[in-house]
């Protein structure tokens, strides 16, 4: 394109731009139109929504938006408790009377 004081060249990128926008428009509108032709047809194509497509779109989204969320709001740290080991017969002080050195006491 040539430069003139009429068509600037900063007004050049402009139109190359624009000329980029309708190529990749085209491009969609060949791929829906392949699309709806394939769906007339009965035929599989990439762009139709078929229900295990659907699903995976559906589980990505849900993945996307939880790492959304962890990344506004990260969980915070949790202190883990494990079960307590109780292997020492003589901490039981409901039901029995222990003595000296744990012995049972007899009553």
């Amino acid at each position: 394109m040539n430069h003139s004081p009429v068509q600037p060249a900063h007004l050049s990128r402009l139109d190359a731009a624009d000329e980029e926008i309708k190529r990749r428009k085209q491009e969609v509108l060949d791929g829906v139109m392949a699309a709806l032709q394939a769906q007339a047809a009965g035929a599989d194509h990439p762009r139709l929504l078929t229900p295990e497509r659907k699903e995976s779109l559906y589980i990505k989204e849900i993945e996307r938006r939880e790492h959304y969320e962890m990344s506004k709001r990260p969980p915070l740290p949790q202190i883990i408790v494990t079960k307590k080991v109780d292997d020492y017969e003589w901490r039981d002080f409901t039901n029995t009377i222990r003595g000296r050195f744990g012995a049972i006491r007899q009553e």
